[in-house]
């Protein structure tokens, strides 16, 4: 045999090991909510502004309601004051009429002069007295016009004096008339200046809650819609790209609704599809490997079987010279070359015997295995393959080991599996020469197996991902990436371990451990 089939060991299938707990991404408030939910958060938070910018505007619109009433007060004082001015304008023409008059020198006109007189001040009066109710300073004008009124209704002496007195209280009221309309007109300006500042700062309101609930509630619903629509395309390339083989790292969770229930499902349809087609993987792989080591087993036996026959006659034959040679005194060298070619024929025998033996198919069930024994064929088996031609083959193994009870067969593909991967890493090494070290011993209840290479090694960054699927550093064509994956798994299903020590320049040792039945 020149040259195992590499796939024994490597195979082509999928992911092997489902992937370490899916990390939780923290979230905000939201994203523990479900969609309804925040949909009804965003309902609530809108109406709280709603009611919020509606509580300041309508106090802004009272404000504005409230100058233009005082605006309305003046304007009802204006018109008032306006009416006043007329009745004191004409009251004060009758009265200067009635005190210039020729017919006041008699007693007849004095007192139809005085009634005349009386008549406009009453007028004055009525409309005075309403007025000084919001300009107190007309109360003195009040009192004055009052008493004129009393002085002319014949509470004194009639006289001309008392129409004089009248015509200068209607002077002065004149000139306080002057001081209430330069009053209202400042306050009128003062309420115009602070109704125009109002209207400005209800639209500044209205505009500036319209923009913010344009930006600010536009912005969280964009960002929602935005960010939901990210996340769906997310689970939906994710979706496509498992149907399509992809079985690396499970989709990143980033929010805790409806949508991350369905992200977590996709990923635990991506965790069962990989547990799924490792099963399949694992029966694929042991079905080849038996396929093959009976192939093996087979072709040995036929060619066994066929060589063992010529190989009867020649051992026959170059027993029949030895014994004719060695009775005579001269067949010396005939005897040794009768031995030699005995010696031969019995070694090609053996090793058509082992190779017959190592390939009758096993048991598929734990059994009590000689570790030491399934390592020995094992490494005469392998050794055929040319690869391990110029590699140094080194045996430690301990002759007190104790049986372990695991798969034959499973056992048997590791070892060649890590044979074969030690062979490659040593592959083109001259100084020191390949040397594979194969060792046992008995430690802490188990039994320890250690493959030990003096290859290339390994850098950390590979050493990490040693056990991952489909990760090779072979070139194409040598290996798949997944004999390391299959051989963690055949050794763990039995409840041993598996573990990778290595260094860049100076080798690479892979130690197994089987538990021992009672320990």
């Amino acid at each position: 045999m020149n040259r195992l089939d590499d796939k024994l060991s490597e195979g082509q299938g999928v992911l092997l090991h489902a992937p370490a707990p899916i990390r939780e991404v923290r979230g905000s408030l939201l994203s523990g909510m479900s969609l309804r939910t925040k949909g009804v958060w965003v309902m609530v938070i809108f109406l709280a502004y709603t009611i919020s910018a509606g509580f300041v505007m309508g106090r802004e619109r009272n404000a504005l309601y409230w100058d233009l009433r005082q605006l309305e007060v003046v304007h009802a004082d204006e018109e008032r004051q306006l009416a006043l001015n007329m009745l004191v304008t004409r009251a004060v023409l009758i009265v200067n009429e009635n005190y210039y008059s020729p017919s006041l020198e008699t007693t007849s006109g004095l007192n139809v002069g005085l009634r005349s007189v009386a008549v406009q001040v009453e007028a004055v009066l009525e409309s005075l007295t309403s007025m000084a109710q919001s300009y107190p300073l007309l109360l003195d004008d009040v009192a004055a016009l009052r008493t004129n009124l009393n002085d002319l209704s014949g509470g004194v002496q009639p006289s001309r004096a008392i129409i004089g007195d009248v015509r200068n209280n209607l002077h002065k009221l004149v000139i306080g008339m002057d001081q209430v309309a330069a009053l209202m007109r400042g306050n009128k300006q003062a309420l115009m200046g602070q109704y125009s500042k109002t209207f400005d700062r209800l639209s500044l309101v209205w505009s500036s809650t319209a923009a913010i609930g344009v930006v600010f509630l536009g912005g969280i619903v964009m960002f929602f819609v935005t960010r939901l629509a990210w996340d769906i395309r997310r689970v939906q390339d994710r979706a496509l790209a498992i149907v399509e083989g992809y079985r690396g790292k499970p989709l990143a969770v980033t929010r805790h609704d409806e949508l991350g229930s369905l992200m977590e499902a996709v990923n635990k349809v991506q965790i069962e599809l990989r547990q799924h087609e490792m099963q399949m993987e694992l029966i694929r792989q042991q079905r080849f490997h038996k396929e093959k080591m009976a192939a093996v087993g087979s072709l040995a036996s036929v060619v066994a079987h066929e060589i063992n026959n010529p190989l009867s006659a020649i051992v026959g034959a170059a027993q029949s010279m030895s014994d004719l040679h060695s009775m005579r005194t001269d067949g010396g060298p005939y005897v040794q070359l009768a031995e030699v070619i005995l010696g031969q024929a019995r070694r090609v025998m053996n090793i058509t015997r082992q190779i017959s033996e190592f390939s009758m198919p096993q048991s598929a069930e734990p059994e009590f295995l000689d570790t030491n024994n399934l390592i020995r064929s094992t490494v005469k088996f392998i050794s055929f393959d040319r690869r391990f031609s110029s590699i140094d083959m080194v045996l430690n193994l301990d002759p007190q080991l104790p049986a372990v009870h695991a798969v034959g067969d499973h056992l048997t593909q590791v070892v060649m599996n890590l044979l074969i991967n030690a062979a490659d890493a040593t592959e083109g090494r001259a100084d020191p020469k390949p040397r594979i070290i194969i060792s046992s011993m008995s430690r802490n209840g188990s039994v320890e197996v250690a493959v030990t290479d003096n290859g290339t090694g390994m850098d950390k960054a590979t050493l990490g991902r040693v056990f991952e699927e489909y990760f090779t550093t072979k070139p194409a064509g040598k290996g798949s990436g997944i004999g390391m994956a299959v051989s963690k798994s055949l050794i763990e299903s039995g409840g041993g371990s598996i573990s990778v020590e290595s260094e860049p320049g100076i080798g690479t040792t892979v130690t197994i451990m089987l538990p021992v039945i009672g320990n």
